[in-house]
């Protein structure tokens, strides 16, 4: 048969087939009337070819298998499974967040594209809204901001979306009052009260679950966003965030008590 033949039967091409003869994968076979001539034993072992490459195995692991009695390839073999895993996972956080994505845009369109759930970048943009000022609502933005890089980075604790969801009137004005307050380099005494007010603000928003989220958060994580605020943040913010961290840690650990 010709070479257009075996690519049929094989479901390659024949582009590919000329490939594997030059790397010496495929034998070539020997010619009649000025064109090559492939037999069943060449469909035999291109099938076997492309049966191996859909398991994921590479074209060097390939030569090694057909090659002839010899030690298997474990290690390779091994390899390529890892490989396929990673994939799958990959693969499978895609999914999710292309699904999540989705729902967003069926629901509310103006959300869709960001990696926090709708709750939190909902609470944002009402804060952004009801801004008093453009001073409000630039500190706003900066920490809706940072918030964003933590969820694209998987740094947030799932738990911390609870601080967000359906948040009264009250809890509205309460946050727009702490982001006008954000202005010039405050005192030690000063930073201690505004990281106590802070703890005491996610503690009234979590009310009866407080104590159960403070079960189950990870403080790794906890640490992690305020890391990752210390890379971002200004310099004159990081006492507070500091102190901010240390009271929610304590009162985490007192609440597990």
């Amino acid at each position: 048969m010709r070479v257009a033949q075996l690519a049929e039967l094989t479901d390659t091409t024949v582009r590919t087939i000329r490939h594997y003869h030059a790397i010496g994968l495929l034998p070539v076979p020997p010619e009649r009337h000025g064109w090559r001539d492939y037999d069943l034993t060449h469909v035999a072992r291109l099938s076997r070819i492309r049966w191996l490459i859909g398991a994921g195995l590479t074209l060097q692991t390939i030569t090694e298998l057909l090659a002839g009695p010899s030690e298997p390839p474990r290690t390779e073999l091994h390899a390529a499974l890892r490989a396929l895993d990673d994939q799958l996972h990959s693969l499978t956080e895609q999914r999710a967040r292309l699904a999540a994505l989705i729902n967003a845009v069926d629901n509310t369109a103006e959300l869709a594209l960001t990696p926090m759930p709708p709750s939190v970048a909902r609470f944002y943009a009402t804060l952004i809204d009801r801004a008093p000022d453009e001073r409000t609502a630039r500190a706003i933005r900066r920490e809706r901001d940072f918030t964003e890089l933590a969820y694209y980075r998987g740094e947030i604790p799932p738990e911390a979306a609870f601080l967000y969801v359906d948040p009264s009137d009250a809890d509205i004005a309460e946050s727009l009052a702490a982001f006008g307050a954000q202005d010039g380099i405050p005192d030690e005494e000063a930073v201690g009260a505004l990281a106590d007010a802070v703890v005491a603000r996610m503690l009234s928003r979590l009310g009866d679950r407080a104590a159960e989220l403070a079960r189950s958060v990870d403080l790794a994580l906890v640490n992690r966003v305020y890391d990752l605020y210390a890379v971002t943040a200004a310099p004159e913010d990081l006492r507070i965030a500091e102190a901010v961290r240390d009271t929610l840690i304590r009162t985490i650990e007192e609440l597990r008590r």
